[in-house]
């Protein structure tokens, strides 16, 4: 199982890391490096970033992703659940605690994470099986342009076209910026880096963008794994194929294998509409689809090297009929696939 010369580094941010980062605690694995997006511009910390003049970083999936790192047994404790509640407290000003303190702790130790982490273990009692690592430091904001023709700036654009068919075709830093060394040293040093679901584009990509990650990309012997999406967003994943999905890493990782191992649905998007019907309307009312491949477009991954993973690795909620990634299903796949050297 896990052994101590194994180092997982996750790339990902949103919801879609904090469930990977789960399913790894669940397999036994420890030490995990997670590399997250700071570029956010939406939602609370938005706000908070266009009131400091896009001045800071944004940390929205940076404590978000520390907080997964929380052993699932530790959550149960009744200071940890009490303190995790404080940090999603909004006040009526919509501003969040949680933000706030990280933010604070960032200026007292002047921007240094890994200090601001081992204060939040000390406040909580409690140690974190791995670090958040934001992949920069410096204020940035992605921007991307369209199908149409057309060029935006910021996350929250990103997410406000989800519904839109005007299909993004192009993403960059501006201004431009350096990751941190921390992220650089993660990738070289990992036996294996999973790509973890999410915005294709906001939660994943974008951790390519800052300089010196493709170099740490390419530097490093690690088995990389991409853990696909569920589902499609209609301005990014819609109708993608798993040559899609390959190409697109492609460009932005500037490697010709970006991924060693593609983990996916054990069924194609016909098979899951045939045996969800109601799940597929619910997500039709939103422009999202299913995202499953049948046999014939997973294998051609095959000459490239790349092996392809099919299993059940969902859920479905049973009041809402979301679908999730089911930390426990893919925690049997982790054990499997990530061995001890």
């Amino acid at each position: 199982m896990a052994g101590k010369k194994i180092k997982i580094v996750t790339i990902g941010g949103g919801t879609g890391a904090p469930i990977i980062i789960k399913s790894l605690l669940l397999a036994g694995f420890k030490n995990i490096s997670a590399i997250t997006a700071s570029m956010d511009s939406g939602g609370k910390t938005g706000l908070i970033r266009s009131d400091e003049r896009d001045r800071i970083i944004a940390i929205s999936d940076v404590l978000r992703t520390l907080i997964s790192l929380i052993h699932p047994k530790d959550r149960q404790k009744p200071n940890i659940k009490a303190f995790i509640d404080l940090l999603d407290y909004t006040d009526g000003r919509n501003r969040n605690l949680g933000y706030t303190l990280y933010y604070s702790l960032l200026e007292k130790y002047r921007n240094d994470f890994t200090k601001v982490q081992k204060h939040l273990e000390t406040l909580m009692s409690v140690k974190f099986q791995g670090q958040a690592i934001p992949v920069s430091l410096s204020p940035t904001n992605i921007r991307f342009t369209t199908t149409s023709g057309g060029t935006h700036t910021g996350e929250h654009i990103l997410d406000r076209l989800s519904h839109s068919k005007n299909f993004v075709n192009h993403v960059f830093l501006e201004p431009s910026a350096p990751s941190t060394k921390e992220a650089q040293e993660a990738l070289r040093q990992a036996t294996h880096i999973i790509y973890c679901p999410g915005s294709l584009y906001g939660s994943i990509i974008s951790n390519f963008l800052p300089e010196g990650i493709n170099q740490a990309l390419k530097d490093s012997k690690a088995t990389k794994i991409l853990v696909a999406n569920l589902t499609s967003t209609r301005n990014q994943t819609h109708r993608f194929t798993p040559s899609k999905y390959l190409k697109v890493f492609q460009k932005y990782t500037q490697l010709t294998t970006p991924f060693d191992i593609l983990i996916s649905p054990h069924l194609s998007t016909k098979q899951f509409n045939k045996k969800h019907p109601n799940i597929k309307a619910l997500y039709q009312n939103t422009h999202s689809h299913f995202l499953g491949w049948n046999k014939e477009q997973l294998r051609i991954l095959k000459p490239k090297g790349i092996k392809t993973i099919t299993r059940d690795i969902y859920s479905i909620t049973p009041k809402l009929g979301r679908l999730r990634h089911d930390p426990k299903k893919l925690a049997k796949i982790f054990k499997k696939i990530i061995i001890t050297k």
